[in-house]
C-alpha cells in the first residue's frame, strides 16, 4: 500500500461530495487541486451508495494525492444510510456486499450503526443487530479488511465495540466505558469535533443550548481518550452540507491539537 508523502496531511473521514450532492467525474480535478492546496496528500472515502471512491480511483493513479475508500458503506435496510451505501436485509446481503468490496478492492469496510444527530440532540435510528455486526466483523477481518463504524450513542458505541470494529468513526455521546474498552481492544477514534461545531451553528437548530452542550462533552471525553493512549484520526466529514474539504480538516487538526495537548500522543495517520 501506498504511503502518503512526507509533509502531507491525512484526512481520515472525508466524502466525495460537495455540499452534500456527489462529486461528478468532470469535477474531479478541481475536487484535488482544492485538497492539495490545502497540502492533503492522503484521504479516506467514507462512502457513496455508488461506490464513487471505486469508480474514480483511476482519476488519481498518477496523482500525488492517494485515495483509500471503501466504495459504499452498509447499513440497515430501512434505517439511515441511503444516500451512503447499500442497504442490508440479512446475512446473505452482508456476504455478498462484501465479497462484492473486497473483489473490487475497496481498501476498509464502513458500517453504519446508528443514525445521526438530530436539531434536538439526539442520535436517530439505526444499526444492525449484535448478530449481524459479528458476521459483518468476521466477514472483514477474514478477508484482511478492517472495519470502520459510523457510530453514536452510548449503547450502540458499545455494541460496535463487542463486535470487534477496528474504528469509531463520530462517536457523540462517548461513555467512559467505551473509551477503556477501545484501549484494551486498540481502537483508533475519529470524532469529527469540526463537523459537530458546523452542524450547531446551522440553520433549524431547536435547541442550541444542549447542542453546546453536547459538544463540550464530546471534547471532554476526546481529552480522555488522548491520555488513555487512544489512538485518535483527524477527520473533516468535509463534503458534507456546509463542510469544506480541506479547510475543514485544518480545522479539526488545529481543535485536536489542543484537545490533546499534554497526552503525548499523535494524530493518525498525520
Amino acid at each position: 500500500m501506498a504511503s502518503t508523502r512526507k509533509g502531507y496531511h491525512t484526512d481520515g473521514h472525508l466524502h466525495l461530495f460537495i455540499d452534500g450532492a456527489p462529486i461528478r467525474s468532470s469535477g474531479i480535478e478541481e475536487f484535488k487541486n482544492t485538497l492539495l492546496r490545502y497540502n492533503i496528500g492522503e484521504i479516506y472515502d467514507m462512502g457513496s451508495r455508488d461506490g464513487l471512491g471505486l469508480k474514480f480511483r483511476r482519476y488519481f493513479e498518477d496523482s500525488p494525492l492517494i485515495l483509500r475508500s471503501c466504495g459504499y458503506a452498509l447499513y440497515r435496510d430501512g434505517t439511515y444510510g441511503r444516500f451512503l451505501g447499500r442497504p442490508v436485509k440479512d446475512a446473505r446481503d452482508i456476504k455478498e456486499y462484501i465479497k462484492d468490496l473486497c473483489g473490487n478492492k475497496a481498501d476498509f469496510i464502513k458500517i453504519i450503526n446508528s443514525g445521526i444527530m438530530t436539531a434536538s440532540g439526539r442520535i436517530s435510528e439505526g444499526g444492525f443487530s449484535g448478530d449481524e455486526l459479528r458476521i459483518i466483523v468476521d466477514e472483514a477481518h477474514e478477508r484482511g479488511l478492517k472495519v470502520f463504524c459510523h457510530v453514536s450513542s452510548p449503547e450502540r458505541i458499545i455494541e460496535a465495540l463487542n463486535a470487534g470494529v477496528d474504528s469509531v468513526e463520530h462517536g457523540f455521546f462517548m461513555p467512559e466505558e467505551a473509551l477503556h474498552m477501545m484501549r484494551e481492544g486498540a481502537v483508533s477514534w475519529t470524532p469529527t469535533v469540526y463537523a459537530l461545531k458546523c452542524f450547531i451553528k446551522g440553520p433549524g437548530r431547536t435547541d442550541r443550548e444542549v447542542l453546546e452542550g453536547v459538544l463540550k462533552d464530546h471534547m471532554e471525553m476526546v481529552s480522555i481518550a488522548a491520555r488513555l493512549g487512544i489512538e485518535i484520526r483527524a477527520g473533516s466529514d468535509s463534503g458534507a452540507s456546509g463542510i469544506r474539504h480541506g479547510h475543514a480538516l485544518l480545522e479539526e487538526k488545529r481543535i485536536l491539537s489542543v484537545l490533546t495537548t499534554g497526552s503525548g500522543r499523535t494524530f493518525f495517520p498525520r
